[in-house]
C-alpha cells in the first residue's frame, strides 16, 4: 500500500473534490490526451509528449506526463490519496478500481483520467504530517500526483487494533420487495456461473446471495421505479465483484460468455 497526495487544479478546487466525494472517484487534468490504456506509452516522457501535442500554449507538459503516469501505471488498488485544494487538505481516498478513461459527461470539472475511489475516515493532515510532509525520492512536489514517503508513522495513523479505517460513501437506498420478487423469480442461484451457496454450505447458505442493479444506481438520477425482472439479477458475490471491475458495469451476458469452462 502507497501514499499519494493529488492536488485539485480546477477552477474550482473545493467543488471539484465535492464531485470527487459524490463520484467515488480520484480525477487528473489533461484530458485531451486520450485513453492512456489505448496508447502506446512505456514512460512518463510518452505522455508529456502527448500532452504537449494536445495542448501546445502549455508550460507544464513536464509535469503532466509523471502525474498521469502515476494515476495509470503507478498507483495500485488499495493505495491511499490524500487531497489538497487551494493550499489545505481536504481528505483521504482509498484507491478500489483501476485507471478509467471518461470523456464527456463521465468528467469530473473537466477531468477525465480516473481511478475509482472511496472516501476514508482517515485525518489527511495527520496522514501527510507522520509521512514527513514530503514527496518521496524521485518524485517532484510539483506534480499533480505524486507518492509520499511511507514511514512506519504513517502506517500507524492507518492501522487501529486490527481494523483499517471506516469508509463513508454514498448509500443508495435498494427496496427489499424488489430483492425479493427478483429472487422468487430467478431463484438464489448465480445468473452467471449458478453457483448455489444452500448446495455448498447447507442450511447456512440458504437463501443467500447478490442481487445486482443492471443499471447502477448511481448512475441514476434521482428515485426510479424498479422492475425486480428486468432490473435485477442474483450474483454470486465473485461474479458480482467481476461485474463491477468496469464502469459502467460490464454486461451480464458479456460476464457470463468470458467464464472459462
Amino acid at each position: 500500500m502507497n501514499i499519494w497526495r493529488l492536488i485539485a487544479h480546477h477552477e474550482d478546487p473545493v467543488a471539484a473534490i465535492d464531485a470527487m466525494k459524490g463520484r467515488h472517484r480520484i480525477a487528473v487534468g489533461w484530458s485531451l490526451v486520450k485513453d492512456l490504456s489505448r496508447l502506446e506509452i512505456s514512460r512518463p516522457s510518452d505522455i508529456s509528449d502527448l500532452i504537449r501535442l494536445s495542448y501546445p500554449n502549455l508550460q507544464n507538459a513536464h509535469l503532466g506526463g509523471p502525474s498521469l503516469w502515476n494515476l495509470f501505471h503507478e498507483m495500485q488498488i488499495g493505495d491511499l490519496v490524500i487531497l489538497s485544494a487551494k493550499g489545505a487538505r481536504n481528505s483521504v481516498f482509498e484507491v478500489v478500481g483501476p485507471y478509467t478513461y471518461e470523456p464527456d459527461v463521465g468528467q469530473i470539472l473537466g477531468y477525465a483520467h480516473q481511478r475509482a475511489a472511496c472516501l476514508t475516515s482517515i485525518d489527511p493532515d495527520i496522514l501527510w504530517n507522520k509521512s514527513e510532509t514530503s514527496v518521496a525520492e524521485g518524485q517532484n512536489v510539483r506534480w499533480t500526483l505524486a507518492a509520499c514517503n511511507k514511514t512506519l508513522e504513517a502506517e500507524s495513523a492507518i492501522y487501529r487494533e486490527g481494523a483499517r479505517f471506516s469508509v463513508t460513501s454514498t448509500a443508495f437506498e435498494r427496496n427489499p420487495w424488489a430483492r425479493q420478487k427478483c429472487i422468487e423469480h430467478y431463484g438464489c442461484k448465480c445468473f452467471v456461473c449458478a453457483f448455489d451457496f444452500e448446495k455448498t454450505y447447507g442450511k447456512l447458505g440458504a437463501g443467500f446471495i447478490h442481487v445486482h442493479h443492471r443499471i447502477e444506481l448511481s448512475s441514476r438520477d434521482g428515485e426510479y421505479v424498479v422492475d425486480p425482472i428486468e432490473d435485477l439479477v442474483p450474483l454470486c458475490p465473485n461474479c458480482h465483484a467481476m461485474v463491477h471491475q468496469r464502469r459502467p458495469a460490464v454486461p451480464i451476458e458479456e460476464l457470463r460468455i468470458s467464464i472459462r469452462t
